[in-house]
């Protein structure tokens, strides 16, 4: 009886720990996330050429400092960014909006306020074309756990976004 006991403790413990190890391998690099839309900013084409990029962030990312301590080590010649935290009705501001895991449930919102307006939405949820994302990140499990992203060009074009091939290339296609 107190053998099983122990087996049981340690078998909770075992879990406990394999457990912990493949959520912190599940999470996202904020880090790499930031230089992706670093990246993203910079192969994309808006209709009328902008000399500030105007970043929104909506929720709570630590891809929000992770981008704001890029852009103060990383100048990129003619490509000058502000980032900044907004709400749903601020959001037509900008020229991307970067939709954090904790506000998902402000994209239809944020979709409808900035129905066709040039803004390159990107999600930290995947599958989030279908609600207006133009970009959405993802964790392919099958490759330990590496940042991936979707591409959605449909909704690129109704917000006359073009994105260049080097994204293109490299993303997974969405319908």
């Amino acid at each position: 009886m107190q053998k099983s006991i122990i087996n049981v403790i340690v078998l909770f413990f075992l879990c406990s720990f394999l457990g912990v190890k493949g959520m912190a391998q599940q999470s996202y690099n904020f880090k790499q996330n930031s230089v992706y839309i670093y990246n993203f900013i910079k192969y994309t084409e808006w209709a009328s050429r902008k000399s500030t990029i105007v970043v929104g962030i909506v929720g709570s990312t630590p891809v929000e400092e992770e981008l704001k301590s890029l852009i103060n080590h990383k100048k990129s010649p003619g490509l000058s960014l502000v980032i900044k935290r907004v709400s749903v009705e601020e959001a037509k501001k900008c020229d991307v909006l970067v939709v954090a895991q904790s506000a998902i449930e402000e994209l239809k919102a944020l979709a409808k306020v900035t129905d066709k307006l040039p803004i390159l939405v990107i999600t930290e949820r995947p599958n989030m074309s279908r609600y207006g994302a133009c970009i959405s990140f993802t964790i392919n499990e099958d490759e330990d756990f590496k940042t991936e992203y979707q591409l959605s060009l449909k909704n690129c074009k109704a917000r006359g976004l073009k994105i260049s091939d080097q994204i293109k290339n490299n993303a997974e296609l969405m319908r």
